[in-house]
Formats: C-alpha cells, structure tokens, sequence
C-alpha cells in the first residue's frame, strides 16, 4: 500500500472531475480529518529562505450525521491565486447527501467582512465544482448535474485553471477605462453543465460532458478592449464548453486521458482556449514509473487582471491584454504548447526515492509559477524560452500521512530567475539568472 500511495497520491482522488463521491468509512457521528495537503518552498538560489511566503494547505474535516448524511469543512489556502490581504484563502462547508440513486452535495462559501460592515455571509460558490447532484439508475451509468461549474481542470503535475472560465465588465459602463467607476469590477464565471459517465467495467470509466454559461459583452461593432474601449449598447454572448475523459485504474496502472475546450474565449478574455492531457502511472514490483504530457491552447485576448481579480493589473498605461513593458502583446497568446514529465522511484518500504525530470514550453500555461505568463525576462518580452528541470526526492510514509522533501534544479533558455543580489524597484534594470535550485515539502493525509 505504501507504493501505491505514491502511484496515486490522496489529492489525485480529491481533484479529479469524474470522481464518484467518496464512499464514507467514518462512523455516524464522528468527526474526522478527510485529507490535508501542505505544501511549502523552503529555499531557493533565487529568493534564498522562503518559508511562510510560498504556502499551499488545503483540508477537509468532515463530521458524519447519518449513514447517508455528512457535513464537512475545507480550508483551501493556494498563493497560486495571486492574491493579497490573506485573500488566498477560501473557507467552504459542503452539506452530502445520499437518497436512493441521488447523490446530492452543496458546496457553501464563507466570505468575511471586505466591507467593514461586521457580518460574515453564507453563501453558495458559485465557480465551485463540488456543488452537483448526480443520478446513479445502474452500476455502469452515471449523470451529474453541475449548477455552477462542470469542471475543466486539466493535468495532475501540469494542472491548469477551469479551462472554461470567463470574465466580463460587472456594470455595463458606456466606457471602459483604465480605473473602475463607482462600483464596475470584474465578474468571474464558470459553466454549469452536465456529465455523463459510463463504467463499463470496475478498471474502467468513460465520461463526457457539456455546459454553457451568457455573459455581458458590448454591443458596439468593432469593439476591442485595447483600441475600441466604449460602447453604448451591451448584449448577451454565450461560452459553450466541452470536455471528456477516460481513466483507468487497477491495482498497478493509473491511466487517464482528458480534454476541455470552451467556444467563446476571445469574448470573454479567458487565459485558455483549450487543454488536454496523457497520464500514466505504473507499478512494475516495488519500482514505479509516472509519465505525463498535459497541453494548452492559450486564448488569444487574455485578460490581465490585479491580484483580487477586481480589475485589471495595469492602469497607468492601461493594458487589459497580457503585455510586455513596451506595450507589445506577450508572446503566449494564442500559442498551443506542452509539458512532460517523466518519474521513476523504488519502494524500500516507508521510504520511496525518486528521480523527475520536467520539460516545459516556452508557451505552456498553467497555474505554477513555471507558466510561461509568470516565468518572464525583466521587460516580459519573452518566458523562460523552454525550461528544464530535474527533480530529485523521496516519499516517507508514516501511517496516513507521506511526507516529501524534494529538490528542483532548474535550466532556463532565457534568463528569468530573481536576483537576490540585485532586486531593484524596476525590475527591467536587474540583471536575472537562467538557474535556480529550489527545495520543497510537501506533506499529504488521507483518511
């Protein structure tokens, strides 16, 4: 069991899309930790020590109230969000109920006084996967209705944003400019829609799935954000999405195939067009072997915005679309490119070490800060131009929890690596490095 950990670790099971809900195993009326992962950059050559800076924790307490009925608590805390003022943190409370051949699960989001008013709101997340309801008529077929987001996360190792997510202007102003006024911000959605699974046999599950979602657009022929900002008239466009997959899993093979693709990104100043991914996981004995080969196709009229996602990140010039420092679009933008990765670890009981080696385009997006929209020169002109990576690490199991330390060596075509011995409030003028040496812990539980 121990290999298997690393073969498939918990938090694959916790973000797959298809995943059928959990089967319970904790007694009625307990409370339990469900999983917790932690994961945190100790140091880099670039930054030097970076504990309590670069901190991902995400967990999930659950309480049981009845066979069919259980409460849970998660706690989701990524600096991947870009976020300030602790506004990386999102605290949610999922109610799970089962009925028959219905599965229903809400997916509650707790937001704290932003406004200075001393009240905390309850309310349903409305870009949340984790709110559907599903049908289950017999052992091989499946449909779940997703009320705010079907799930177009692709990747595991490479894993990307809602593939179908969108923006708009909340507040249809007559001109966009580059502060917002009085109460225009940015509004984020993601597509309802539905799924449909079929499991033909118990390795085996096939899945496919649609949603579509209307957003704001102005109505003005000709309109661009960057050249043609204003209109008088808005109207209503729709963002179809697609996605599908197919997984199989036994006790020595992991192997999924994925897609998510979305019709209107341009409109809806969306990071990506479309995703797909290759993964294998295999046990040979006590050696294993993971390999992956996740794609992206960048939109060609992403959006920009600051780090509360309120609005766009540069007013003074006003870029709305990803720049460089001379105003020229960043060179990603429409780009389809890819990622892989290719692992090989050795059991020896509790301990498992392991040798990765990574290879990422100049162009792949994701949510790491390899993406080639956050690895970038001084002037932004270009990304990390290809990097490489080799990863040397090891999994300790100690009952539920596995711990891995591990460290990344990083070779860039381009030099985009901090400079600790020259940080300057134009970054332009730094000179960067194209190495950089990063240490990394990541800890995981599982129930």
């Amino acid at each position: 069991m121990r290999s298997q950990r690393f073969l498939m670790p918990a938090c694959l099971l916790l973000i797959a899309g298809t995943a059928q809900a959990q089967i319970e195993t904790a007694p009625v009326q307990t409370t339990y930790l469900e999983y917790l992962r932690y994961q945190q950059y100790v140091h880099s050559a670039s930054e030097s020590t970076q504990l309590g800076e670069e901190t991902l924790f995400d967990a999930l307490v659950g309480y049981r109230l009845t066979e069919d009925t259980s409460l849970k608590f998660r706690l989701d805390i990524d600096p991947n969000r870009g976020s300030v003022d602790n506004k990386t943190s999102k605290l949610n409370l999922r109610l799970l109920h089962h009925y028959e051949q219905f599965d229903f699960q809400a997916d509650l989001l707790l937001n704290g006084d932003d406004n200075g008013r001393g009240a905390t709101t309850l309310g349903l997340d409305r870009t949340s996967k984790y709110s559907w309801i599903s049908y289950t008529p017999n052992d091989t077929i499946s449909v779940r209705f997703y009320p705010y987001n079907f799930g177009t996360e692709i990747g595991r190792e490479f894993r990307t944003w809602d593939v179908a997510r969108v923006f708009q202007i909340e507040g249809t102003p007559a001109y966009i400019s580059n502060l917002p006024i009085e109460d225009e911000t940015i509004g984020t959605k993601t597509l309802p829609g539905l799924e449909l699974q079929w499991k033909p046999t118990e390795s085996l599950v096939a899945y496919v799935g649609v949603g579509s979602a209307g957003f704001h657009y102005p109505a003005t022929p000709g309109f661009t954000i960057e050249e043609n900002a204003s209109s008088e008239r808005w109207k209503v466009k729709e963002d179809r999405g697609y996605k599908a997959g197919l997984h199989y899993n036994t006790a020595d093979t992991l192997a999924l195939v994925e897609y998510a693709t979305h019709s209107n990104s341009t409109a809806a100043g969306s990071m990506l067009e479309a995703a797909w991914s290759l993964q294998l996981n295999q046990k040979f004995g006590p050696a294993i072997v993971n390999f992956e080969r996740t794609w992206t196709k960048a939109a060609t009229n992403a959006w920009r915005l600051n780090r509360d996602m309120t609005w766009f990140h540069d007013i003074a010039p006003f870029r709305p679309v990803y720049s460089d420092y001379y105003g020229n679009r960043q060179d990603w933008l429409g780009k389809v490119d890819a990622a892989t990765m290719i692992k090989a670890g050795y059991n020896f009981g509790a301990i498992t070490p392991f040798l990765a080696y990574k290879m990422i385009g100049k162009y792949f997006i994701d949510r790491e800060r390899e993406s080639a929209h956050r690895l970038r020169t001084s002037d932004e002109t270009a990304s990390h131009g290809g990097l490489n990576m080799l990863v040397v690490g090891a999994d300790y199991t100690a009952g539920k929890f596995n711990f891995r330390p591990e460290i990344e060596f990083m070779q860039a075509e381009n030099a985009v690596f901090g400079n600790r011995t020259d940080v300057r409030e134009d970054r332009v003028l730094s000179e960067l490095n194209k190495e950089d040496t990063v240490v990394k812990l990541t800890t995981t539980y599982h129930y």
